[in-house]
């Protein structure tokens, strides 16, 4: 009588229950997943005599207890904040070149209904890597007390493709505009510049203002959508008229490249350099 009044008891309250969960449930039309990997994570780069785009591809903490978050754009968009000037030094008693970085301005977008762009917050950032021959550079943000939920996820080193045909979303700051996306199809990824470097051609159309953004494809495999690329420029006929659809991005490959040279190579996933021990310990161990 008992053990059947307790489950009576508990089926009554299921069955109140039940509706409370359902209704708890958010039901939204919101392609949430396109918005939350391929949105959220673009920025506004702004280096005062003009604007870009850039892309979180690294937010944590390190082991210096620091947040990092790392944005990858284009060295075009950031190379009036780097100088290279002729300097007299003293000590060599000879003209030297050295090299000299402004900081620039990260804007991360903040949004209502998922998409609803609603303004900026800024932050101030340090070009702590470039590629003139690739088109990238890669910044640090200044606040170091901040780790952001949003950052690309890239297509993984170990993966074939991507494929042409596969379709294609560029995302970036277009004219300024809070950051938005447009569909193509990855349509040649055998391209090379003038100077031999890989590109990715794709017809998501960009626009000035997109440089440093992001090409996205989508993996089945995986269930993701994957940073491919960092839109870079457009074709052109005649007298500089642009073909917004005929747009060129420095690849995955590229970007991985060139992080690593720049000992970045952590930002990407890899190990970080080991130390290497110093000439007392070296010694210690020699001697036994």
């Amino acid at each position: 009588m008992f053990n059947n009044l307790t489950l009576a008891i508990f089926i009554a309250s299921a069955l109140l229950l039940a509706p409370l969960a359902v209704q708890a449930e958010e039901k939204t039309d919101a392609p949430v997943q396109r918005i939350t990997q391929m949105l959220y994570p673009s920025v506004l780069v702004d280096v005062g005599r003009g604007q870009g785009s850039g892309t979180i591809i690294y937010s944590g903490w390190r082991d210096d207890d620091e947040a990092w978050t790392m944005v990858l754009t284009n060295h075009h968009v950031v190379k009036s904040a780097i100088q290279i000037l002729s300097e007299f030094d003293p000590k060599r008693g000879e003209e030297v070149k050295r090299e000299h970085r402004r900081p620039v301005k990260i804007r991360f977008w903040s949004y209502n209904q998922f998409s609803s762009a609603i303004g900026t917050s800024g932050r101030t950032a340090h070009i702590v890597a470039w590629d003139r021959h690739r088109d990238l550079a890669l910044l640090r943000v200044e606040d170091k007390e901040k780790v952001y939920d949003n950052v690309a996820v890239l297509w993984p080193e170990d993966a074939d493709g991507p494929y042409v045909f596969q379709k294609s979303w560029a995302v970036g700051s277009g004219l300024g505009n809070p950051p938005y996306p447009t569909e193509g199809l990855l349509s040649n990824t055998t391209a090379k510049d003038t100077e031999g470097y890989a590109l990715y051609q794709a017809s998501a159309p960009i626009i000035f203002g997109n440089s440093g953004g992001s090409l996205y494809v989508y993996s089945d495999l995986r269930g993701n959508y994957e940073l491919i690329g960092v839109p870079s420029m457009v074709s052109a006929v005649g007298f500089g008229s642009i073909v917004s659809f005929i747009a060129w991005s420095r690849p995955i490959a590229e970007i991985r490249s060139f992080l690593r040279q720049a000992d970045y190579g952590w930002v990407v996933g890899d190990d970080p350099p080991e130390e290497e021990e110093s000439a007392e310990e070296a010694a210690d161990d020699s001697t036994g």
